[in-house]
């Protein structure tokens, strides 16, 4: 493997990531692929930013995660490849084109995609972020203690 090869293109429009992603549904050992995923997001920090071309507009990493069709047996892998991608770029939810396509994604998916947009809407408002609830908690700590993505907090 050349090391900037995890930076070039196919004619598709995919990276290497794209491919590690969608070899999910491949593997007899489907946590491989998580493994793959976070060794190229530890290789480069651009990985993270890497979209997908083959749409237009082009598809953020985690919007193409999130949209693949994911066999049943394999879910639990994919969905552990979407929160590393999630934690590692969760701007990426922001997305518009997340809402209107929810409805596309597998079930489980469109779970933790909601439930990552809550605390993601959350996060904008600045007043609630440092307001204390009756327990004298922000949602910060509320949030750690439900055990919540990296990316949200």
């Amino acid at each position: 493997l050349h090391p900037d090869a995890i930076n070039y293109t196919t004619r598709d429009g995919k990276y290497s990531i794209h491919y590690a992603i969608i070899s999910v549904d491949h593997r007899d050992k489907p946590t491989a692929t998580v493994d793959i995923v976070k060794f190229l997001l530890d290789c480069d920090p651009y990985v993270k930013l890497q979209k997908y071309e083959g749409t237009a507009p082009a598809s953020s990493l985690l919007y193409f995660a999130c949209l693949w069709d994911y066999n049943d047996s394999k879910i639990e892998a994919a969905l552990e490849i979407i929160e590393v991608i999630y934690d590692a770029y969760p701007e990426a939810i922001e997305d518009n084109r997340f809402a209107s396509n929810i409805p596309d994604c597998h079930q489980q998916v469109q779970v933790f995609i909601h439930s990552q947009l809550a605390y993601s809407r959350q996060a904008k408002n600045h007043r609630l972020m440092m307001t204390p609830d009756d327990n004298g908690q922000l949602p910060l700590h509320t949030a750690l203690q439900h055990n919540v993505r990296l990316g949200s907090i």
